[in-house]
C-alpha cells in the first residue's frame, strides 16, 4: 500500500514537471505585442483615408461630376461648320425658244460658318456662301456666274426658354452636382474614419484583454509552483496541485482564443487601412497606443446638435439637393409657356460673272453684273444686293399635357427631397442622443469597474495572506484571481466603449476627421474655381 502511494506520488510529480516544462514553452508567444510597431490613431486614420479601396472609388466621382460641367458648358461653345459641293442638273426643257433639248446646270461652291448659343436664349449663325455656275440658258447674260452670299440668322425666344436661368438649368444642375459628390465623398469619408477609430478601439481592447488572459495565466503557474512545493513538503495534498494544473490548462486556452482575436481584429483593420503586401505592416504584427482615457471633454446635447445641422455632409448634400430640386421646377414652370420666338435675317449678296451678250428680238444685250469672281465680293461688301427678314412664330401644344406632368413631377421630387432632409436631421439628432448616452453610461462603468477592480485586487491579496496560513485553498485563490482579470476587463470594455461613443458622436457632428486635422476632400475654393473655369 505504502508503495502504490509513493508510486503515485512520483507520477503526479512528473506530470508536474512535464506541464511545467509545457506551460515555459509557450511563453515565447507572451512577448508577441512587445516587439510589435505602434500605430498611431491619427496616423491609421490618415493612411485609411487615403488608400482605402472604397474612398477612392468614391473619389472618383468628383473628377466624373466635373466632366458633366465641361459638357454643359459645352452647349454655349461656336460652332464652326463648312461644307464644298459640286452638282449638275440635266432635263428637258419646254421652252419655245430655247436652241437646245435640255436645260443644263452645272455649279461648284463652298460655305463655311459659325453658330453659337447665348445663356440668354439667342441663338444665332452667321454663313458665308461661294458658288460657280454654268448653264445653256439662252437668256442670262452672264457665263460662268459668280455668287457670294453673307447671311446673318438670328432666333430670340422671348416666353419659353427666354432668359439666363432657364438656358443655365442644366449646367447650374451640373455644378450643383459636383458639390453634391463632394459632399458625398465626405460622408463616405467620415463613415470609414468611424469604421477605422470602432475597430482600433477593438484591437486595443483586444491587446489589452490578451495581455490581462497573459497576466491571468503567470498568477495560476505561480499558484502552481508554490502547490507544488508545499505537496513535497507534504503540507498539501496533490488534489491541490491538480486543480492548480487544470487552472493552467484553462487559462492557456483563454491566451490562445484572445491572440485569435487580435489576429482577427488587425487583419479587419488592415482591410480598412488599405494596406496592401508592399506594406511593412501587412504581415509585420503591430500595436495601438494606450487606451485614452476619461479625462477627455465632450459637448452637451444642444451644442452638439446644432453642430450636426451645421456640419454633416450628408444633411449638406440633401439641402443642396433641394436647391437641385428648385432649379428643374424653375426650369418646368418656364417650360409650360407658349413658344414665341423673334426671328430675323440679314443678308448681303453680290453676282459677277463672264460676258455673254445674248439677242432678243433682234437686240443684243449684255448683263451689268460682268466682272471675275472680285467683283462679286466686291459688290457683296458694297451690299448691292441684300435682304432682311422679320418675324414672330407661334406655338403651343394642345394640352400642353407633357409639360405640366414635367413640372407637376419636380414639385412632388421636390417635396421628397425636403422630407428627405427632415428624416436626416431626425436621424441626427437620433445618433447625438444615443452616442451622449453611450459616452455618459461608459463614463460610470468606468467608475464602477475601477471601484469593483480595487476592491477584487484587495480581496485577492487577503486571500492570499490566509493561504500562506493555511487558512485558504487553491479553489478560492483561483475564483478570486478570476475575478480580478474579470475586473480589468471590465474596465478596459467600459474605457473602450466610451471611446467609441466619443467616436459615434464627433462622427454625428461631422467633425471626426477635423478633430484629428485630416483633411478628406479637396478644399471648397478649389471647388467652385473649377466650377467656373
Amino acid at each position: 500500500m505504502l508503495q502504490r502511494i509513493l508510486l503515485t506520488s512520483v507520477i503526479n510529480f512528473l506530470v508536474i514537471i512535464f506541464l511545467t516544462n509545457f506551460g515555459l514553452a509557450q511563453e515565447s508567444k507572451e512577448d508577441i505585442l512587445a516587439e510589435a510597431r505602434v500605430l498611431t490613431l491619427q496616423s491609421a486614420l490618415a493612411g485609411g483615408i487615403q488608400y482605402n479601396l472604397d474612398l477612392q472609388v468614391e473619389e472618383l466621382n468628383i473628377p466624373i461630376s466635373k466632366e458633366n460641367v465641361t459638357v454643359e458648358k459645352a452647349e454655349f461653345d461656336p460652332v464652326i461648320e463648312m461644307g464644298i459641293s459640286s452638282q449638275e442638273e440635266r432635263t428637258p426643257t419646254a421652252i419655245a425658244f430655247s436652241s437646245e433639248d435640255f436645260d443644263l446646270y452645272r455649279e461648284t461652291g463652298g460655305d463655311i460658318g459659325i453658330r453659337k448659343k447665348f445663356r440668354f436664349g439667342l441663338e444665332s449663325q452667321m454663313s458665308f456662301k461661294a458658288n460657280r455656275s454654268m448653264n445653256n440658258s439662252s437668256v442670262d447674260a452672264l457665263r460662268p456666274q459668280y455668287r457670294n452670299i453673307l447671311l446673318l440668322d438670328l432666333t430670340q425666344p422671348l416666353l419659353r426658354d427666354f432668359g439666363t436661368g432657364v438656358n443655365t438649368a442644366n449646367l447650374r444642375m451640373s455644378q450643383n452636382l459636383v458639390r453634391q459628390t463632394a459632399r458625398g465623398y465626405m460622408d463616405r469619408a467620415q463613415r470609414i474614419g468611424e469604421q477605422i477609430e470602432l475597430v482600433y478601439y477593438d484591437l486595443a481592447e483586444a491587446q489589452d484583454i490578451l495581455r490581462y488572459r497573459i497576466e491571468s495565466r503567470e498568477l495560476a503557474r505561480n499558484l502552481l509552483r508554490g502547490n507544488r512545493e508545499k505537496f513535497e513538503a507534504g503540507v498539501v495534498p496533490i488534489t491541490e496541485v491538480q486543480q492548480a494544473e487544470t487552472a493552467v490548462a484553462s487559462r492557456d486556452e483563454e491566451v490562445i482564443f484572445a491572440q485569435q482575436q487580435v489576429e482577427i481584429v488587425a487583419n479587419r483593420l488592415r482591410d480598412l487601412l488599405g494596406i496592401r503586401p508592399e506594406n511593412p505592416l501587412y504581415k509585420e504584427p503591430f500595436v495601438t497606443e494606450d487606451i485614452p482615457g476619461t479625462e477627455q471633454t465632450f459637448p452637451d446635447f444642444e451644442q452638439t446638435l446644432a453642430t450636426a445641422l451645421e456640419k454633416r455632409p450628408d444633411i449638406q448634400r440633401q439641402q443642396l439637393e433641394i436647391a437641385h430640386q428648385d432649379i428643374k421646377l424653375s426650369y418646368y414652370d418656364n417650360q409650360r409657356l407658349p413658344r414665341l420666338d423673334l426671328e430675323a435675317t440679314l443678308g448681303a449678296n453680290g453676282l459677277s460673272g463672264g460676258d455673254r451678250p445674248t439677242s432678243f428680238t433682234g437686240l443684243t444685250v449684255s448683263s451689268p453684273q460682268e466682272g471675275s469672281y472680285g467683283d462679286s465680293l466686291s459688290r457683296m461688301s458694297d451690299a448691292d444686293g441684300y435682304e432682311w427678314y422679320a418675324g414672330l412664330r407661334f406655338s403651343y401644344p394642345l394640352g400642353n399635357r407633357a409639360t405640366q406632368a414635367r413640372y407637376r413631377r419636380a414639385g412632388l421630387e421636390k417635396r421628397q427631397a425636403v422630407y428627405g432632409l427632415k428624416r436626416l436631421e431626425e436621424i441626427a439628432e437620433k445618433e447625438c442622443k444615443n452616442s451622449l448616452v453611450t459616452v455618459k453610461r461608459s463614463l460610470e462603468r468606468v467608475g464602477v469597474a475601477e471601484r469593483f477592480e480595487g476592491l477584487a485586487q484587495t480581496t485577492l491579496t487577503q486571500e492570499m495572506e490566509r493561504l500562506k496560513e493555511g487558512l485558504s485553498d487553491t479553489f478560492r485563490i483561483l475564483v478570486f484571481q478570476n475575478e480580478v482579470i474579470g475586473a480589468h476587463i471590465r474596465k478596459t470594455e467600459a474605457l473602450v466603449d466610451f471611446n467609441q461613443g466619443l467616436a459615434n458622436l464627433f462622427r454625428a457632428t461631422g467633425t471626426n476627421l477635423e478633430r484629428f486635422d485630416i483633411v478628406a476632400a479637396m478644399p471648397e475654393k478649389k471647388l467652385v474655381n473649377a466650377e467656373e473655369q
